[in-house]
């Protein structure tokens, strides 16, 4: 097999440049015949490089540059409301498992306006709420709080007891799905590490 051939300039860049200084030089030689000419067919080598750089230059920056994107997830976040022995309200962070298959009675969606808030309330059937937009802070009877985005997952125990109160903190209406699961169903929902059960 034949050596492949080599490239007259290492990069684009190189070919770029060794033309520019080419034709500089080239402008103070006009007197020597024999050197223009020399100097003549070297720049015209560097021309054609320096053409070929500038249309490789752009695809070539392109592909060194691009880098696929890293994607770090975590899951489907999820907080799960419940009432303990204290009859109060308490809230449990966790995710979905994406592999259990969940029992359900039924499903309805539900939009309220923008900056509207709801006082305290128990939840009135177990259920899953998924929020599609809006942005609300949740409050329970227990003292936490927390704040619940749009693609993350509330599910609703705390049947009974003064339960929890949620208002909304930015601009968008919270359109939300209701998945009216059955009663006592935990199978979907996983609670973070070092989260404590709080009694329920």
């Amino acid at each position: 097999m034949g050596e492949s051939a080599q490239p007259l300039f290492r990069s684009p860049r190189l070919a770029i440049r060794a033309y520019a200084v080419c034709r500089a030089q080239e402008r103070f030689m006009q007197s020597n015949n024999r050197f223009r000419l020399m100097r003549s067919t070297a720049c015209q080598l560097a021309g054609l490089a320096a053409i070929t750089a500038a249309v490789m230059l752009p695809v070539s920056s392109a592909y060194a540059t691009k880098k696929p994107p890293i994607v770090v997830t975590e899951g489907i976040k999820a907080y799960r409301l419940c009432t303990g022995p204290d009859n109060l309200s308490h809230v449990i962070e966790g995710s979905i498992d994406q592999k259990a298959m969940t029992d359900v009675n039924a499903l309805h969606f539900k939009e309220t306006p923008a900056h509207s808030q709801y006082d305290w309330h128990a939840a009135p059937e177990e259920q899953y709420v998924i929020t599609l937009s809006g942005t609300l802070e949740f409050s329970t009877t227990g003292g936490e709080n927390f704040v619940l985005r749009p693609g993350e997952i509330l599910l609703a125990q705390d049947t009974t007891g003064p339960g929890h109160r949620w208002k909304l903190i930015d601009d968008q209406p919270w359109r939300r799905a209701y998945v009216i699961t059955k009663p006592g169903d935990k199978a979907a929902f996983v609670p973070k590490d070092g989260a404590a059960s709080k009694g329920c």
